[in-house]
């Protein structure tokens, strides 16, 4: 009977335990995804992992942006050269935004239908979202009042990355939770059963 007793309560302090870590896992990942919860916005609205093989990559196509207006040249200018400079037809849109623009269409015309759209049928025509979001916004106030927009573009940058740091702190969290519990199952009975219960033993005779 005192054998049962005693392996009752070590059960029931294993269990224990077992709930305050899962509880303090929980909570550590929750509090994660508040802190996370502006980087996981951007994750989901400018994710390009998934995107199809013939889309550019943004990263790439902002870099070189910048690289253009660093030369000092002007923004329609530096959308012509990179479209120009980008493979096959992925810069065709760049360049009909820069045409557009020079053409007197104003920044909102210039960056919607006809110059810019997203038609993934038609490979010559299709646009990249994140990227044409990026300079969309990045550039507007540039354009309309004339500041310099390489400090912008670089933030943009820099946020981005510091939105991927905090995305993997997130994802870290959750694998955290999803370790603890198969460990802990599979060490703590064996901690028991080789570690306590011989010793209850040993005192018992």
């Amino acid at each position: 009977m005192l054998k049962a007793i005693i392996i009752w309560i070590i059960l029931v302090a294993y269990i224990i335990v077992l709930c305050k870590l899962f509880s303090k896992q929980v909570a550590v990942s929750s509090l994660y995804n508040r802190a996370c919860k502006p980087a996981i916005f951007m994750q989901e609205t400018y994710e390009f992992r998934q995107n199809t093989i013939n889309d550019i990559d943004p990263i790439l196509g902002l870099q070189m942006i910048i690289v253009a207006l660093k030369s000092g040249v002007a923004i329609t200018r530096a959308l012509d050269a990179v479209g120009c400079a980008l493979p096959a037809s992925k810069g065709i849109w760049l360049k009909r935004v820069s045409k557009a623009l020079i053409s007197g269409s104003t920044w909102r015309e210039a960056w919607s239908a006809p110059h810019v759209y997203f038609n993934k049928k038609d490979k010559n025509s299709y646009s990249s979202l994140v990227l044409s979001a990026w300079l969309k916004n990045s550039l507007s106030e540039s354009w309309s009042y004339g500041s310099s927009p390489v400090p912008v573009l670089n933030a943009v940058l820099q946020n981005y990355e510091q939105s991927m740091k905090n995305i993997a702190k997130k994802e870290s969290s959750r694998l955290s939770v999803r370790l603890l519990l198969p460990v802990g199952l599979c060490f703590l009975p064996a901690f028991i059963f080789v570690g306590i219960l011989p010793t209850v033993a040993a005192f018992m005779h």
